[in-house]
């Protein structure tokens, strides 16, 4: 089951697309480059698990781990979890740490 985000801050415009009335559960990566992932979780008992996938396919990571990935532009990231999962909270973050392209400084995406 894919889980919606019901809050997020992104300051590298693009990589949400937030239409203000549906509901958002993917983040497009709007540069190519290494990012620092980090998907958090508080799971209520022990009762399954979530998992970052990458372009409805690859897993990059289950909840609790940070971890430095090669990502693509236009990569898309969702949040999934098992059958059964309860959670309290859930929270992905990610920083691009070193852009494949030169952005000049003082520009906007």
């Amino acid at each position: 089951r894919i889980i919606c985000f019901n809050w997020i801050n992104c300051n590298s415009g693009g990589a949400i697309d937030d239409d203000g009335v549906s509901d958002m559960h993917t983040v497009v990566i709007p540069i190519a480059g290494p990012y620092l992932l980090s998907l958090g979780c508080q799971l209520m008992g022990h009762s399954g698990g979530i998992q970052l996938k990458r372009n409805k396919r690859e897993k990059l990571m289950d909840g609790g781990r940070s971890d430095i990935v090669d990502l693509n532009e236009d990569d898309v990231l969702e949040v999934y979890a098992e059958g059964g999962t309860k959670f309290k909270e859930v929270n992905l973050m990610g920083c691009l740490l070193r852009p494949r392209v030169f952005i000049t400084p003082g520009t906007t995406m």
